[in-house]
């Protein structure tokens, strides 16, 4: 006995948990009167970091991104099995791109736990979860848009063009963003605002990569079969 199991909700979750979550959070975090009220992606009045640090906002953070990063680690496996499912190569570049996601993912679990903690030592953890957590996962999502352009013609055809054509605007301003912040933290007078834009904006386009792939999974139909042994 077995069952077909479509696994684009995987992908779909996955970029709109942590989205939804954070945008909770700050709605929560401004209604408490623990942070301004603002459009952030705009005038990085706060940080996403200040967003889940206090009050109800605190437990609802916790208690989300952590789902949020166990489905991403998801996702970057089931990536690759969506791969090798359009005819791609098991090569270096797909494993580096399943390491880079899982990765990714578990420094997510560690930012997200020491957040809101006091100390030099818990800002460290903090400071380094976040910065790895963004940076590989930009990464890892390099990786899976190069390996959607190097699959033939033919069978890259079966993934709509506009997915993979905002695939590549998306990781291009990511990596714009990026290029962005090393000015910013160095040379621009009121850094804090503009680093919280970019973290804002930079967050919003990861999880719409996301939902890009999510699209994707449902149009070349990625399922995967469950199948049940008899007694």
């Amino acid at each position: 006995m077995s069952e077909d199991l479509r696994l684009w909700g995987i992908a779909l979750a996955a970029g709109l948990l942590p989205l939804v979550v954070v945008q909770a959070c700050y709605v929560i975090s401004v209604q408490g009167g623990h942070i301004p009220g603002c459009v952030p992606y705009l005038s990085g009045c706060t940080s996403i970091s200040a967003a889940g640090r206090h009050g109800t906002a605190y437990f609802l953070f916790k208690g989300g991104m952590i789902p949020a990063a166990v489905l991403m680690a998801a996702y970057w496996v089931l990536c690759r099995r969506w791969l090798l499912s359009l005819g791609a190569n098991d090569s270096s570049a797909v494993r580096a791109m399943v390491a880079l996601g899982v990765i990714s993912a578990a420094f997510l679990v560690l930012y997200t736990v020491y957040l809101g903690s006091k100390g030099d030592f818990y800002n460290l953890m903090r400071r380094y979860g976040v910065n790895v957590h963004l940076s590989f996962g930009v990464l890892a999502q390099i990786l899976l848009t190069r390996e959607l352009l190097r699959l033939p013609g033919t069978l890259r055809s079966t993934v709509p063009r506009w997915i993979i054509r905002n695939k590549l605007v998306t990781v291009g301003l990511l990596l714009a963003l990026g290029l962005a912040s090393i000015p910013v933290g160095n040379f621009v007078p009121d850094k804090d605002r503009a680093e919280n834009v970019i973290e804002w904006l930079f967050a919003a386009l990861m999880a719409g990569y996301y939902l890009l792939t999510a699209c994707a999974w449902r149009a070349t139909d990625f399922r995967a079969t469950l199948r049940a042994t008899p007694d």
